[in-house]
């Protein structure tokens, strides 16, 4: 008996009715051989996602990627630079002044500390302390130069940063009250489990406004 033969269209037919496919589905829906579906996929492009251990895949040209090169689909998340750790540095290098942990967390919905600390070791990325927060930023000399100036720059204009809504203010204060210990990420992703829409932006400024610290919040 002869063995089924499978066309490109298979898989790609596939992949254009569910977007999002891990390894095991494509193989369970197909029937075919794993060396068969990734010659396909190889052939035509194909990117993983840059969460769940890169356990889903998509074809290129599926994604719609937003202006930082982003793409999600069913929580399932995807960059047009590959891994986690090219996006990361091509996310920093991109932006005009540097990003900081917590903004680098709010674009990717991933903790992303640990990468950052290891491309700063390796010398991929330079950090600077502005207000005592780390900003990371380009390696090269000229370009963290250029991205630390803007960013000091803007420092006044974050102080009087734009506080939320009443209720927002209080469903924050309500839980840092149950959970002192909480920081502002771990608030809005608390938060955001809830249903309650915050940034961590907007709790950052709610901290300044009452000067909340783990001393004496």
């Amino acid at each position: 008996m002869r063995p089924i033969e499978f066309s490109q269209n298979d898989i790609l037919e596939l992949f254009y009715r569910e977007k999002v496919l891990t390894k095991e589905q494509v193989l369970h829906m197909l029937g075919c051989s794993t060396m068969t579906a990734w010659r396909i996929l190889s052939a035509h492009g194909y990117l993983s996602s840059y969460n769940f251990n890169a356990r889903y895949y998509t074809l290129v040209g599926i994604p719609v990627f937003d202006k930082h090169g982003l793409w999600s689909y069913r929580k399932v998340r995807f960059s047009r630079y590959g891994s986690l750790t090219n996006t990361v540095t091509a996310l920093v290098c991109n932006s005009t002044s540097g990003l900081e942990s917590n903004e680098l967390q709010d674009l990717l919905f991933v903790k992303v500390a640990s990468i950052l600390a290891k491309l700063y070791r390796q010398g991929k990325l330079h950090r600077e302390k502005v207000k005592g927060i780390f900003i990371y930023l380009r390696k090269d000399e000229h370009g963290w130069q250029k991205q630390l100036s803007k960013r000091q720059s803007e420092v006044p204009e974050r102080k009087h940063m734009r506080l939320p809504e009443p209720e927002l203010i209080i469903a924050v204060l309500v839980e840092l009250i149950q959970r002192v210990e909480l920081q502002p990420q771990q608030l809005a992703r608390r938060l955001s489990g809830k249903g309650i829409k915050i940034n961590t932006a907007q709790i950052q400024a709610i901290f300044q406004l009452y000067q909340l610290t783990k001393k004496n919040a």
